[in-house]
């Protein structure tokens, strides 16, 4: 599900908006920086960066299968966890970028039920949609 668009400006930083937290759109600057301990690049992710900015995460290039793109990690006392994203370089816009996100899946019940009778285990299921042998 894409949940952001950027386009980038002649000295690297990512501006746009996303969406889809069920907070309305939140305008976003991804701010190119160089970690401290090692030199590499990698951005901020700031928040609402006309008004007043504040830092929500970051964003650090990868490469899978030969395609480039940004791990995205964004932070908010509205999430439960971080969300984590990708930034992708958009295919038919020169200087514009998606963001992307996909639901995990579900971790499911690591539950166990025996069913037992006159003390005798009969039965046992586990939960999460696999049914174990008795």
């Amino acid at each position: 599900m894409k949940i952001g668009i950027f386009q980038q400006d002649e000295d690297g930083t990512l501006l746009g908006r996303i969406h889809g937290f069920g907070l309305g759109v939140i305008s976003v600057m991804l701010a190119p920086e160089k970690s401290k301990k090692d030199n590499k690049p990698y951005y901020k992710v700031i928040a609402d960066p006309l008004s007043d900015p504040y830092e929500i995460g970051a964003a650090f290039p990868k490469v899978k299968d030969g395609m480039a793109y940004h791990s995205v990690s964004i932070e908010s006392p509205a999430l439960a966890s971080p969300l984590n994203a990708a930034l992708f370089p958009d295919k038919d816009s020169k200087g514009a970028f998606n963001l992307v996100w996909n639901r995990p899946e579900p971790q499911g019940l690591k539950a166990e039920a025996t069913v037992s009778v006159n003390g005798k285990p009969q039965n046992t299921r586990r939960f999460a949609g696999q049914r174990a042998t008795p």
